[in-house]
């Protein structure tokens, strides 16, 4: 075909047109089951590497690399790392109950029935719950409920000063209104704790519980309730109240001091050497500055039986134990 040049050849033009229009739409298009096989396969490929290979290979390396962290953090009865069950005395990661006075007890626990690893969590109890400051009484049974339902934070501060000799005061007290028309707890005469001990000495906790200032209705705020004060020391926060976890192993340096007492008296050993070992068995913060120091309970009190162990169960005496949070 002749062309000249103020003629145009649209043949040419239009014949690229057409061919990269046709390649366009050739590349743009696939059948519904190329692509549905394609996304299949990627899925399949994926699940292998990432569901698969990767925990595999992420678990040989834990298992030769750091073989007591990636099995629990497990120790012996001698404060030795192990990888057995078998052979563990506990978690160095875990908290656990102790109760005899010879020993450093935990903070509180709300999994479960007390640091319980498989119902992990705190108890959702919001800062002004009644049932976490004043506990929750037992329901109504014949005979009466030995223990309340839930101890909470008032019964928990005086088991934790009987059980540490921290001098503190019973009150009777009243709730008086305000001009505003708040309240205010005043307290009145001071009441013996033998009226709340039974002859051995033991605290009766459901009537404790019974008597501390429970909100009620407004015409009933004149009623006579206990409380509790004039504490010789503050009682640390952690001591009555638990982790979100409840399962930390730690408690706090205060706490761990005002403990050192009962159980050097209770060893027959020196306070001072006590507290040498709390010393000895401290985390510091993380990296220098991430956190607080902790005592690590469970590795504190294995040392203290390596070195000093108790006295023989006869005369070894115990501390009450208080019920142990629900898990909400």
């Amino acid at each position: 075909m002749k062309t000249t040049l103020d003629t145009p050849d649209t043949h040419i033009a239009d014949s690229y047109t057409h061919s990269h229009n046709v390649d366009s739409a050739h590349e743009g298009s696939g059948s519904f089951l190329g692509h549905l096989w394609a996304s299949i396969a990627a899925t399949v490929i994926l699940g292998i590497i990432c569901c698969g290979l990767y925990p595999l290979l992420i678990w040989a390396i834990a298992q030769a690399a750091f073989p007591w962290q990636a099995n629990g953090s497990l120790v012996t009865k001698d404060g030795t790392h192990t990888v057995k069950e078998s052979e563990a005395s506990g978690s160095y990661l875990l908290g656990q109950t102790f109760v005899l006075s010879g020993y450093f007890h935990p903070r509180p626990s709300a999994a479960g029935n007390g640091y319980d690893p498989t119902s992990s969590g705190g108890s959702n109890l919001g800062p002004l719950s009644d049932q976490l400051i004043n506990g929750k009484a037992a329901a109504p049974a014949t005979p009466p409920a030995s223990a309340p339902a839930y101890d909470g934070i008032r019964l928990r501060t005086i088991h934790y000063a009987v059980d540490n000799n921290i001098a503190f005061k019973l009150f009777h007290a009243v709730y008086v209104k305000n001009d505003d028309g708040t309240y205010t707890l005043k307290r009145q005469e001071e009441v013996p704790l033998k009226n709340y001990q039974d002859a051995q000495g033991n605290l009766n906790d459901v009537a404790l519980v019974d008597a501390f200032p429970h909100p009620t209705a407004d015409t009933e705020y004149a009623r006579t309730v206990l409380i509790a004060g004039d504490f010789a020391v503050p009682i640390p926060g952690d001591a009555v109240t638990a982790s979100g976890s409840g399962l930390d192993p730690h408690i706090s340096l205060d706490n761990a001091k005002l403990q050192i007492a009962r159980v050097a008296a209770a060893r027959n050993i020196k306070p001072e050497v006590v507290d040498a070992m709390v010393q000895a068995n401290t985390d510091q913060p993380s990296l220098g500055f991430l956190g607080d120091p902790g005592v690590n309970v469970l590795m504190l009190n294995i040392a203290l039986d390596a070195k000093y162990p108790l006295p023989a169960p006869a005369t070894q005496p115990t501390t009450q134990p208080t019920t142990q949070p629900e898990a909400k």
